[in-house]
């Protein structure tokens, strides 16, 4: 689960792929998923999808920047599937070069998968499994950052487990998401 976010009035430049799924063999199948793919990258104000443990990071560097440039942004609703987001275009442009700001000024994100992570309390190994709060020596509760710490690279308990928040982005899907910033004509978040 997490959002779909639309653009309002997103710049296009092709028709979008269809298909009639009763019909279409598995070669055609094939074929549209490849076109979708080709034709989202070329609209890429159209959508912008993440699941909730990719989107609270951002909706977090949102807040940040919001606040440090003014841009006036009502981000109370951005955690949740009704519709918020900006109307116009100037507000997502804005919003796109302060992130842009943010993703070029991190020495840390230099690699397309270099990630962010953002602490709020969830913890999983590097496989992704989740480690429960029973699992967890009482050294390693002790020294583990902060909620709402943001982070770089995992964490090493007192044990030698490779931890890392739950929550985290990538770069290039933070990337993802300003590109369809600076092309969506306002968004909505389902």
């Amino acid at each position: 689960m997490g959002v779909d976010i639309s653009g309002k009035n997103p710049k296009i430049r092709s028709a979008k792929p269809e298909i009639n799924w009763e019909t279409a063999t598995q070669e055609t199948k094939d074929q549209y998923w490849k076109d979708l793919g080709a034709w989202e990258d070329e609209n890429p104000g159209d959508y912008f999808r993440a699941n909730w443990w990719s989107w609270r990071p951002i909706v977090m560097l949102i807040e940040m920047v919001n606040e440090k440039h003014d841009l006036g942004i009502d981000t109370s609703y951005f955690g949740s599937n009704d519709g918020a987001g900006p109307d116009d275009q100037e507000t997502c442009t804005k919003l796109a070069d302060a992130l842009q700001e943010i993703v070029d000024g991190m020495p840390q994100l230099k690699e397309e998968d270099d990630r962010i992570f953002l602490v709020m309390g969830s913890w999983t190994d590097l496989n992704g499994r989740f480690i429960s709060e029973k699992e967890l020596d009482p050294v390693t509760k002790a020294k583990l950052p902060e909620y709402g710490t943001v982070m770089y690279s995992s964490f090493i308990a007192f044990d030698g487990t490779v931890l890392q928040p739950a929550h985290s982005t990538s770069k290039w899907h933070l990337q993802s998401f300003i590109n369809f910033l600076r092309e969506c004509g306002g968004f909505e978040i389902w």
